[in-house]
């Protein structure tokens, strides 16, 4: 079974490897994308409209959101529980959104350093996980939208088989029904939206990081993840239908994809056209390395991301009839150290290009570099405190930051900032 947290570590062989209500705007108004010969195609939107996932109370948003991740980064400033630092850190630099990780991984991406905020004998379940004081604190902050990658203590990140495995199913859906129902109950009234997300599902479906892209997603797998993704909206869905639209806040459920353009230019099987027309999931995510470390300049940027985005728009169900709001860019990542000058002007470029599709928001990867390397070429441990020998100098990093090792922050925050405060 592939552990989350070697994802997370592995997540430079990813770069190298890519470098209103039923309405339409901004670039969904020009003409969709050509469907390329050969793999699995369909448009959701047009030839095989959805059902409804029929529940009353959701609303899109009505500004673009532009948030910061925070997961399993090489450093921090304090001995607090690393889940809470971070949340503070984002909180403090001005965003009212969080992507974060909630996963039974979470010992090793949210280190307590003294705190001892964890509790001793792991919880059973993702609502026990909710329930713990870290997450507490998270949850409950002023945050207005939390991005949650989120693995079930049942079935973790193993999805292979799934589709046969009706044992697994159940169990998978009744983790994401608990969770919601707890979420509704715990923070009705507070105006929030959780949106519940997997990681890139791209990768889970070509077996990894580093294969041959190439390769199409089998068909096997195709069913194993159209069976394990409906089975975390089944239940999602079902919990939500049965608080009503009262609530005063909301729980969505997105299916993510990571390699669009290897369908939009060259025709393959990936969860874009394989797997998410047949899941009917409240919104998509997309970890966008495949258009947004491209190029030099930002035209090129804005071109591939728009042609990535036009593919999802066509593919993806909608069935709260979000529009183009049910797509969220939950990564893209600058490399300050390897693409010299390129913080601000790739960021503004990413930004208006997704806030002028009218998508949900994007959120950049991530607070504290977590691809940073020690001097025998060893990744760097989560969380090296300040004085640690462990703890990995501004040069020791690739970049994705927006705040440094040595505590400057990143180009890249000026441009958020033009968001948070228009």
């Amino acid at each position: 079974m592939r552990s989350i947290a070697v994802c997370l570590v592995s997540f430079c062989i990813l770069i190298s490897l890519g470098c209103g209500s039923g309405g339409r705007s901004g670039i969904f108004s020009t003409q969709s994308p050509n469907t390329p010969s050969g793999g699995q195609s369909g448009s959701a939107s047009s030839n095989n409209p959805p059902a409804s996932n029929n529940t009353p109370g959701t609303t899109p948003p009505t500004s673009f959101t532009a948030g910061i991740t925070h997961v399993a980064g090489n450093y921090g400033f304090t001995q607090e529980n690393y889940l809470v630092e971070g949340a503070q850190k984002i909180s403090q630099l001005g965003s009212n959104s969080i992507f974060v990780y909630l996963t039974p991984e979470f010992r090793t991406q949210y280190p307590d350093q003294t705190s001892q905020s964890w509790p001793s004998s792991d919880p059973a379940d993702l609502t026990g996980l909710a329930q713990t004081t870290p997450f507490a604190n998270v949850l409950s902050s002023n945050f207005k939208t939390i991005v949650l990658t989120t693995y079930t203590f049942a079935n973790h990140d193993q999805v292979h088989g799934m589709a046969s495995c009706q044992s697994c199913l159940s169990a998978e859906e009744n983790e994401f029904y608990n969770l919601t129902k707890y979420l509704y109950s715990k923070y009705a009234g507070s105006g929030k939206t959780f949106i519940l997300k997997n990681w890139e599902g791209d990768w889970i479906g070509l077996g990894g990081q580093g294969i041959n892209l190439t390769s199409n997603i089998s068909d096997s797998m195709v069913q194993d993840m159209i069976a394990w993704l409906s089975a975390r909206q089944h239940g999602v869905t079902r919990a939500r239908n049965e608080v009503g639209s009262s609530a005063g806040m909301q729980v969505l459920n997105a299916a993510e994809v990571n390699r669009v353009l290897d369908y939009a230019q060259h025709g393959l099987t990936r969860v874009i056209n394989a797997v998410v027309p047949n899941v009917n999931a409240d919104m998509v995510t997309y970890s966008s390395y495949d258009s947004t470390v491209v190029g030099s300049d930002a035209q090129t940027v804005q071109q591939a991301l728009t042609l990535a985005l036009q593919t999802i728009e066509k593919l993806a169900p909608d069935p709260l009839g979000f529009g183009p709001r049910r797509i969220l860019i939950s990564e893209y990542g600058l490399f300050e150290n390897q693409q010299l000058n390129d913080a601000t002007w790739r960021t503004q470029a990413v930004l208006d290009t997704a806030s002028n599709a009218g998508i949900y928001g994007a959120f950049l990867w991530e607070l504290f570099d977590n691809t940073c390397t020690q001097p025998n070429g060893q990744p760097s441990p989560v969380d090296a405190t300040t004085g640690s020998p462990m703890r990995p100098k501004n040069g020791q990093c690739r970049g994705v930051w927006v705040v440094r090792p040595d505590g400057s922050t990143s180009a890249a925050l000026n441009v958020l900032q033009q968001y948070w405060n228009p």
